[in-house]
């Protein structure tokens, strides 16, 4: 369901809320603005240049924003996304260097608070809870993550519906449940993924609702 902020209540009640919202109402302003850069909010075509912070990273704060059909490069980003939508956007990062100049590695979050991608590519996305990228209260429904590297990071919160994952799979443990509700796992394709022992279920993890590659068993932990 696409969202028209437009002229948008913040009142709606919660039975009429879009899927990804999962019962939350969007906020007229963000909850703190994480650095003194502009928003990037309403309709974007592309991202306008700006100065680097003390860490020689690139602030990206979306707020309220949709973007379609676009490219992202991940690269020294600093990312910070709230009640946002990204439809056929393609998301990259650079393997080499991790760190810049300054010793500091692209990070942020793909959802400080709800955020819908629909029919996404991520491509090799550092997805790691310190020094990366997290998942966090994203809603990501059809995508694609291509050879992404998981190493540390903690799906507490993600919904992952009718995506497919492609490569390694290492260090990176799902949650079928947050502390808001069960996270929506549904659908999700599994099968060309190379997992190592690194990798958990917890939370009463939907195993029967995605499909994995032959012979593999997940286990979910209590």
């Amino acid at each position: 369901m696409s969202v028209r902020w437009e002229g948008c209540s913040c009142m709606l009640p919660a039975v009429d809320s879009p899927e990804w919202w999962r019962g939350a109402t969007p906020a007229d302003a963000p909850t703190r603005d994480p650095w003194p850069t502009p928003r990037l909010t309403g309709n974007i075509d592309a991202i306008p240049d700006g100065e680097l912070d003390p860490q020689g990273l690139r602030p990206l704060f979306f707020f309220k924003a949709s973007m379609t059909d676009t490219t992202l490069w991940l690269n020294d980003a600093h990312l910070a996304v709230e009640w946002s939508e990204f439809t056929n956007c393609h998301f990259r990062q650079r393997v080499k260097p991790i760190t810049n100049e300054h010793g500091f590695s692209a990070q942020g979050s793909f959802a400080n608070r709800p955020a819908l991608y629909r029919n996404c590519v991520f491509e090799r996305v550092r997805f790691k809870l310190l020094g990366g990228f997290s998942m966090s209260r994203g809603w990501y429904e059809g995508c694609t993550f291509l050879n992404c590297r998981w190493e540390g990071h903690f799906a507490h919160d993600a919904s992952v519906v009718n995506c497919t994952f492609l490569g390694r799979m290492n260090g990176c443990v799902w949650f079928g449940e947050s502390d808001r509700g069960p996270n929506g796992l549904r659908g999700n394709d599994f099968t060309q993924v190379q997992f190592t022992d690194n990798v958990a279920w917890r939370r009463s993890f939907p195993v029967g609702e995605q499909t994995w590659p032959p012979g593999f068993q997940p286990r979910v932990d209590a």
